[in-house]
């Protein structure tokens, strides 16, 4: 460039300035905007400290180039770089389109930048100190840096933006003292996120609806809240992983509810103090909660969808308060145990309702959903007595909870509490009996119990003589007419014989159906009528206490095996028992 134009140019910007032209200007104006201290390139390239003449710098001047208001000067093709500078007055950009990339990298700015509505072919603000920073609804067609060493000390706001390029916070420190530290809500992203590897924010980082076409990383990453917040992703929509990993750490509240995962989401060694929330949150690919430290107040998984679960013990134990009603996953891989999946869903958040007793006058309700969804996915994956257990475990807490919502009105009607209490009556029954329909063979343990006690009813009152034939023809024979005679006339005692031994030494007594206990006891239980023992045989109920028992017993043993045999019939055909 000739020297008359460059004088030129000098004369134009000095009337501007009003001042004389310090080197860096001279050295901006004469290669078209590149601008740095002498053997900085060459150097550790450590932003200034403190301004001299090597360093200082109008932020000005990078407006005229990139707008051709400085005479006969064109800006490079490759855009503006100014490198080490000391750059005072602001640099404002707000609507213009640059069509150059700016390079301020290593920068000490006194004030903050403005590119509102700015368009840039690439942003690049390496180690560079800003007191804020100023680029709502930016379009920048390439990538931002604003990384290794960047200190903000106010808002980073790029709120807005489009940027078709990558993002890198990565070892980047931002704070601000009122607001968020870094705003990219609604900003459109066209690659990556990166908030890594010694990324800092004091205050939050809003991402609210952002669109990232990438990843979003922000393993390493430090998050510190001032107003709740640390991380706020609501509604966010990420075409790729979302990586919370490697020492990553935030204190406030993590939002991710309503967010779009293409990817994983993944919460892999890392440290909350705050809540989670994913609440309506769609992952396409895993959730990962694993080896995380802290305390988490609340983890809202609420109509959260996920592809996979990975998880473990311990990192659920960081969270207080579980939030999991409509959380829906279609498999797991995990060391935990159904038992610990059983504990975990026994912390979850219920609503609570109010409670007639004295003793508790408030009681948590009951939502079902998380336990039918765990049972399925077990079911899905061949695991059908983890599956079983589950169900078992949420009728259990249903039938108590059903019981105790229909008493919660303030003035429930007696049928009501009585039909309640019936309910509570045959869900216990039919707990004992066939574990709600989950584990039936329950019931054959059951059958067992009551024949082995009839056996045992049995035969003592037939061994007191307190049985008698059920035949018409033998109660009128002149037989038994005379055993009853010379028998005892009512309870044994020890100078009488009972009729029924008197009876069983003639000859009708020992042609008689043999008492048998045991099948006399299966031929009640059993509603088939085909064992003749019942039939052949009665307790007499004026002869003693165990005929008295079985006299009235013989009924509820009749009812409990039609009952029990009815009720298997229907949990073998699935007419009860597996319901989601």
């Amino acid at each position: 460039m000739a020297d008359g134009n460059l004088s030129e140019a000098y004369k134009w910007v000095k009337r501007r300035l009003k001042r004389e032209l310090w080197p860096r200007e001279k050295q901006f104006i004469a290669t078209g905007g590149d601008a740095s201290p002498d053997g900085f390139k060459r150097s550790n390239r450590e932003r200034p400290r403190t301004d001299d003449d090597s360093n200082r710098f109008d932020a000005r001047l990078i407006r005229w180039l990139l707008t051709q208001e400085i005479p006969g000067i064109v800006c490079r093709p490759e855009g503006v770089t100014v490198m080490g500078l000391w750059i005072e007055e602001t640099l404002s950009l707000g609507y213009v389109d640059c069509e150059r990339a700016i390079n301020a990298s290593n920068c000490t700015f006194q004030e903050a930048p403005v590119l509102r509505n700015a368009q840039l072919n690439g942003l690049y603000l390496t180690g560079t100190a800003l007191p804020g920073f100023n680029a709502v609804r930016l379009t920048c067609n390439g990538p931002i840096h604003l990384d290794t060493g960047f200190t903000a000390n106010a808002c980073v706001q790029l709120g807005g933006s489009r940027i078709t390029g990558h993002v890198y916070c990565r070892g980047g420190h931002f704070a601000s003292k009122k607001g968020p530290a870094l705003n990219l809500s609604s900003a459109e992203i066209g690659a990556d996120v990166f908030l890594n590897d010694g990324f800092t924010a004091h205050g939050a980082v809003k991402l609210v609806r952002v669109q990232i076409v990438g990843q979003l990383t922000c393993d390493d990453g430090k998050f510190e809240a001032t107003d709740g917040l640390s991380l706020n992703c609501n509604a966010a929509v990420i075409g790729a992983d979302v990586f919370l990993r490697n020492k990553f750490n935030a204190t406030g509240r993590v939002d991710f509810a309503r967010a779009q995962v293409t990817g994983n989401l993944r919460c892999q060694s890392a440290h909350f103090n705050g809540a989670f929330n994913a609440e309506g949150a769609k992952i396409e690919g895993g959730f990962f909660w694993e080896n995380v430290s802290g305390k988490v107040v609340v983890l809202d998984l609420t109509e959260t969808s996920v592809e996979r679960l990975n998880d473990d013990s311990g990192s659920w134990a960081k969270v207080k308060t579980p939030k999991l009603s409509g959380f829906r996953f279609d498999s797991i891989q995990s060391d935990m145990t159904v038992q610990d999946r059983l504990n975990l869903l026994g912390r979850k958040s219920e609503r609570t309702i109010s409670c007639p007793f004295q003793m508790t006058r408030r009681r948590n309700d009951f939502d079902p959903q998380p336990y039918s969804q765990l049972a399925k996915v077990y079911d899905a994956m061949g695991h059908r007595r983890d599956a079983a257990k589950v169900r078992y475990a949420r009728d259990e807490r249903l039938m108590w909870a059903t019981f105790f919502r229909a008493l919660a009105p303030p003035k429930p009607d007696t049928f009501g509490q009585g039909l309640a209490f019936v309910s509570l009556v045959w869900g216990c029954g039919y707990r004992v009996t066939f574990g709600y329909g989950h584990a039936p063979f329950k019931a054959l343990r059951t059958a067992l119990l009551i024949l082995a006690a009839t056996v045992w009813l049995a035969n003592a009152t037939y061994q007191r003589g307190e049985m008698a034939p059920a035949n018409v023809d033998i109660l009128l024979s002149d037989d038994w007419k005379d055993a009853i005679k010379n028998g005892c006339p009512s309870i044994q005692t020890a100078s009488c014989t009972m009729p029924l031994r008197l009876w069983e030494n003639t000859p009708a007594g020992q042609d008689y159906e043999a008492f048998s206990p045991c099948i006399y006891a299966l031929d009640l239980f059993l509603p088939l009528g085909t064992l003749a023992q019942k039939d052949s045989w009665a307790p007499s109920k004026d002869r003693g206490a165990f005929g008295w028992t079985l006299h009235y017993c013989r009924w509820i043993i009749q009812l409990s095996g039609w009952l029990l045999i009815a009720t298997a019939a229907a949990v073998f055909s699935g007419v009860l028992g597996k319901k989601d």
